[in-house]
């Protein structure tokens, strides 16, 4: 896939005996503004894990100017709260076909874990992949973009009421959930302050960050970060209502899942402590 940022986020990238990749991390938040979050926010653990991985792939030449990569399932581990920012990790891959898995693993200074990584995704060899999206994106275009009322800044745990991807929580027949709406004017910088992308759809990062505020409207108080699980089986269009709803809950934890138009699109599984 063609790189969508001409920055790196690591350096001094180093192959090990086994194939794994060592590298280093900037510490340069005025190029990456998540870096100013603390170290096991949602945000950053998501964002570092694409641009991680991404330099990783590159370095070991893993993707192709004319394929497309899909990030399908992923878990993660947070380190500690007194844990520091990542400047170091470690990165492994296992390819298979068009199915690719790795691991992550990223260190603070002091040699502590941030945070542990598993992932799976897909590569699109063949199709062609703008033409396609162009199609699925249209499909779900109305003439006229849609309105939501936001759930309050402070509900959510953000600055701003335009950091807010999520309507208040409403209960239905028994069931709890609420309707959500990224658009390229509140999701993505620099309209927002820490969350970037492609623009072509929702990204893992905004669905760390969606988990976030659903959880923080369920339980009604900040959760610290532990980890979590994220199977990806769609893509969410950009300006296109979308509804999260809680499939279960238990004192430490609780997993959402994400429909749009009918379909489901994302399961998130969230672990705080």
């Amino acid at each position: 896939m063609p790189r969508p940022f001409a920055d790196t986020y690591t350096f001094n990238h180093a192959v090990e005996k086994d194939g794994a990749v060592t590298f280093e991390c900037t510490q340069d938040s005025d190029i990456w503004p998540w870096l100013s979050l603390p170290p096991t926010h949602p945000i950053l653990i998501q964002t570092v894990n694409f641009w991680a991985s991404f330099d990783s792939g590159v370095f070991l030449d893993e993707f192709r100017a004319d394929a497309w990569t899909a990030l399908t399932r992923l878990e993660w581990t947070c380190g500690s709260v007194e844990v520091g920012l990542p400047r170091s990790g470690r990165y492994a891959s296992f390819q298979e076909e068009d199915r690719a898995r790795y691991t992550l693993q990223l260190r603070d200074e002091a040699g502590a874990v941030v945070a542990d990584y598993a992932g799976q995704g897909v590569t699109f060899r063949t199709r062609n992949f703008e033409n396609w999206r162009g199609k699925a994106k249209k499909k779900l275009r109305d003439p006229s973009p849609p309105t939501l009322g936001y759930a309050a800044a402070q509900q959510v745990g953000v600055a701003t009421s335009s950091e807010s991807f999520l309507a208040p929580l409403s209960r239905s027949q028994g069931s709890l959930a609420t309707h959500g709406l990224i658009t390229k004017e509140n999701g993505l910088r620099p309209a927002h302050p820490y969350i970037g992308g492609s623009g072509d759809h929702v990204n893992s990062t905004h669905m760390g960050e969606i988990a976030r505020q659903f959880g923080q409207l369920l339980f009604d108080r900040p959760l610290p970060h532990l980890g979590g699980m994220m199977k990806l089986k769609h893509y969410v269009e950009l300006g296109v209502m979308f509804e999260v709803a809680l499939k279960s809950q238990t004192e430490t934890a609780f997993e959402i899942s994400v429909h749009q138009a009918g379909r489901l699109c994302a399961e998130v599984a969230w672990t705080f402590r």
